[in-house]
């Protein structure tokens, strides 16, 4: 591609966006791969193939319309790993080389509080509905936030044919049901979200003399005006004031911590303390506490944290402006400011901590040094999630050893060193049919062969695992006699061996071979990319599915005389693709349609549930076209119409597309679950894994060295971390960024997090602590550090099922769904 070109693509991508520019909601998959294509970034590929057709049917809710700006996008998906935006200029000259799929889904940019802007992703969801009576029709549609109220009653009347009259006016009803109503103003140029309109909300254009009463009695009214529909308590989302993504994380994490936001809903204000020095005037508690006690109100879908953030920034001017930050940043300094603006210690006294002399038991020094800190701290922020950790220092040249008892409001665990082996979720397909799910541990720096090599490998006895031990630390200090300087978690780790897959009780004897796979990208139930042997592990990315394929024939035969040629499901009602596609082993030279078409009836019926095994009855259940494609142009052929053709592969990129009934689809989707197509989550490492780590026995660096009161001199020593006392809320980060010169690496390896009793018991030595904790709410992390997004999910109190938050969006989600690899700080509630 023309440098030129390449200049003009970059030059819109990078471009500012003004309100009311226009933007395409674009498949994040496909916006890389079409990058490495036109040379913006690099490949890993000598030659990256030319991408398909813009795909939009992966993220359209499918239930919307097919209109452009009334199409919904779906739920869950997360920018900038689902999807990106590209400036509708952009998409105009894509679309024309490259085609489409689906409806492009477009946006426009619109004003986020007084400063800022945003490209609106959701839409609003609304109910037209004829009049306010229970059995009136009602009509789905989806606006923007910033549809003007007069522009909507036109909607109305043009939908239910409605005269426009001074004697009509709006009403909206908030109930899932339509039951109670108010009007709503129709002041000129007046937007949906300055009326509140953010729900899936009932809108009706009727008369104000009619009063509307319901089905089942004739006295009563069927709306009250001055009624107010509720919303769950807590389910309150935040606006984004500018980059504030960070701050609102924090705050939902916060706001979903019971005995924090019960002691907020109180009697608080009795606590302010405005004469601490260190505290803020009790003007960041006060402006908390009318935050929290809104968003439990039940009264609104969202509100604005504009108090709050106005009163941070003034005490800490690094929070002020529009710059992205870190979520466990602001939720430290909250505490802190909380704390201090609410601590009961009206003069603090000056306290000396003492150094330990051996002479007292670990429970007394540790007594002793929570009480100094008490002391200067009591507030109920402290009661809820302060702590206290042991460290012991140990100098390496004589064994003398310093203990302390520190209090901590938060951990920052670090990852395992195991991160750099990666896991990789498969699924294998068997000639037979047979279709199974694999995790794979491969080095992450590896290729595509390795991968192959290591699958096949589980298969063969007595398998050796691919982690190696750390090198031994040759320091003279560290390596001598003094049993103090050894690590005993390092040197009791044994090596894991990999899981044998012959051991499994299903095994039938198959050993996979690695010149007859064939590793390819599947998205959107086709195949989106071949991998070569040397493609680098990389490149893929942990939501791509990565499938193998048994093949035929050795993949490494250069004269082979068959090719494979994919094949893809579809449901012959809405021509949705479903399932995995499959390969057909065809003649490559001298192939005509009913060599394809005798391929597939060969193999069809070990892929799809077809009621007999007979061909001749299946014919009625699917029917088959080719899709020849040249120039990215695809044209499809019916195959009965080619049986006696040449089919000539040299010239075209030939597929097959399969139109199964739609009977024959439910039974396939009923078996899914059992032929395991469907990927599971996997984790590299558990959180207990990362708590090892933390309380591991560690040599301090040469710039770290400590002094001796022994040696008299700074002495290279060993450091250890245990859990002594444990707060009632523990906040715990995970720490996934690290930094390398001037750039910041974001590590996304996936942790299993306990989301019910988490044990804490193996890593805190005081014996009396109760050490089982439940999870209440994630912050999440996407993206860069410096231009990510946060989230959080969150167990709401009031109907204990979990949340999405999403800045102003909030969805309910599965358990099951809660930890992901964007899991950044974690907040644990103990067991009562």
């Amino acid at each position: 591609m023309a440098s030129k070109s390449v200049g003009k693509y970059k030059k819109l991508l990078e471009k500012d966006n003004k309100v009311g520019d226009k933007y395409v909601i674009i498949d994040k998959k496909w916006l890389e791969h079409w990058k490495r294509y036109a040379g913006i970034e690099k490949s890993d590929e000598e030659k990256p193939t030319k991408p398909g057709p813009i795909d939009f049917t992966s993220l359209a809710d499918p239930t919307t319309a097919n209109s452009s700006n009334e199409v919904q996008v779906r739920a869950n998906a997360v920018e900038g790993n689902d999807y990106s935006f590209i400036p509708y200029e952009l998409y105009q000259e894509l679309v024309v080389t490259y085609k489409k799929e689906g409806q492009e889904i477009i946006r426009k940019v619109i004003p986020l509080g007084e400063y800022s802007t945003t490209i609106e992703v959701f839409l609003v969801p609304l109910r037209l509905r004829e009049s306010r009576a229970s059995y009136a029709n009602s009509k789905q549609i989806y606006r923007s936030r910033r549809t003007k109220v007069e522009d909507l009653k036109k909607d109305i009347c043009n939908e239910y044919r409605i005269p426009m009259s001074a004697n009509y006016r709006l009403y909206a009803s908030t109930d899932e049901k339509g039951f109670d109503w108010e009007p709503i103003s129709e002041q000129a140029n007046l937007t949906l979200d300055d009326a509140d309109l953010t729900k899936n909300a009932f809108i009706t254009y009727e008369s104000r003399n009619i009063s509307t009463h319901s089905s089942s009695s004739s006295n009563k009214p069927y709306y009250d005006v001055g009624s107010k529909s509720h919303y769950t308590p807590g389910l309150c989302g935040l606006s984004n004031l500018g980059k504030t993504c960070f701050m609102n994380s924090a705050l939902q994490c916060l706001s979903n911590v019971p005995p924090l936001t019960a002691y907020f809903l109180g009697q608080y204000e009795d606590h302010i303390n405005r004469d601490n020095p260190l505290g803020m005037k009790g003007d960041v508690a006060k402006a908390y506490g009318d935050l929290i006690r809104e968003i439990w109100s039940g009264k609104s879908s969202f509100c604005t944290p504009k108090s709050l953030n106005q009163n941070v920034a003034r005490y800490a001017p690094q929070f002020s402006g529009f710059s992205q930050h870190d979520s466990l940043e602001f939720m430290s300094f909250l505490l802190d400011s909380l704390h201090e603006d609410l601590n009961l210690v009206k003069k603090k006294p000056y306290v000396e901590k003492k150094d330990d002399d051996g002479k007292l038991t670990d429970s007394a020094l540790a007594a002793e040094q929570w009480e100094y800190y008490r002391k200067r701290n009591q507030s109920r922020i402290h009661e809820i999630f302060h702590g206290q950790i042991k460290s012991i220092v140990t100098c390496l040249t004589c064994g003398t050893q310093a203990r302390a008892f520190d209090p901590i409001c938060f951990l920052s665990l670090p990852l395992p060193d195991k991160a750099k082996i990666r896991i990789f979720k498969l699924d294998y397909v068997r000639l037979n049919g047979q279709i199974k799910s694999y995790s794979i541990k491969c080095g992450e720096n590896g290729r595509i062969h390795n991968l192959i090599q290591e699958f096949c490998g589980h298969f063969q006895p007595k398998n050796k695992s691919i982690r190696q031990k750390e090198p031994m630390n040759t320091d003279s200090a560290a390596s001598n006699s003094n049993p103090s300087n050894r690590n005993d978690d390092d040197e009791n780790d044994e090596e894991e061996e990999e899981e044998d897959f012959t051991k499994a009780s299903d095994y039938d004897g198959h050993q996979p071979k690695p010149d007859y796979i064939l590793a390819v990208e599947i998205y959107n139930h086709r195949v989106h990319l071949q991998y070569g042997d040397n493609t680098l592990l990389t490149s893929i990315l942990e939501r791509d599915r990565v499938v193998f394929y048994e093949v035929p024939d050795s993949l490494k035969k250069s004269d082979s005389m068959t090719i494979l040629m994919p094949c893809t499901f579809r449901d012959d009602y809405c021509h949705y693709n479903f399932g995995l596609p499959i390969y057909l082993s065809v003649p490559r030279h001298d192939c005509k349609g009913k060599d394809i078409q005798e391929a597939l009836q060969k193999v069809i019926g070990n892929f799809i549930p077809l009621s007999t095994t007979d061909p001749s009855e299946n014919k009625s259940l699917y029917s088959a076209s080719l899709v020849f494609t040249q120039n990215n142009s695809p044209t499809i052929k019916p195959l009965k119409s080619y049986l006696d053709e040449h089919i000539d592969f040299s010239r075209n990129k030939t597929a097959l597309t399969v139109d199964v009934a739609a009977t024959i689809v439910d039974k396939y989707k009923k078996l899914e679950s059992d032929i395991q197509i469907r990927r599971q989550k996997d984790a590299s490492a558990t959180l207990l894994d990362c708590f090892k780590h933390f309380t591991k026995k560690v040599v301090l660096s040469d710039d770290d060295l400590w002094y001796c009161r022994k040696c008299a001199v700074f002495k290279k020593a060993t450091k250890k971390i245990d859990l002594w006392l444990l707060p009632k809320v523990l906040i715990v980060q995970l720490t996934r960024f690290s930094q390398t010169g001037d750039n910041w690496n974001t590590n996304d390896l996936l942790i299993d997090c306990p989301i019910r009793s988490l044990d804490l018991s193996n890593f805190v030595v005081n014996p009396t602590e109760n050490a089982k904790y439940d999870l209440i709410a994630v912050s999440n992390h996407m993206g860069s550090l410096k231009d990510g997004h946060y989230t959080t999910y969150a167990k709401n109190s009031h109907d204990k099922k979990w949340y999405r938050f999403n800045d102003a969006r909030i969805t309910e989600i599965k358990e099951d769904n809660v930890i992901s690899k964007a899991a950044y700080v974690l907040i644990y509630q103990r067991q009562s």
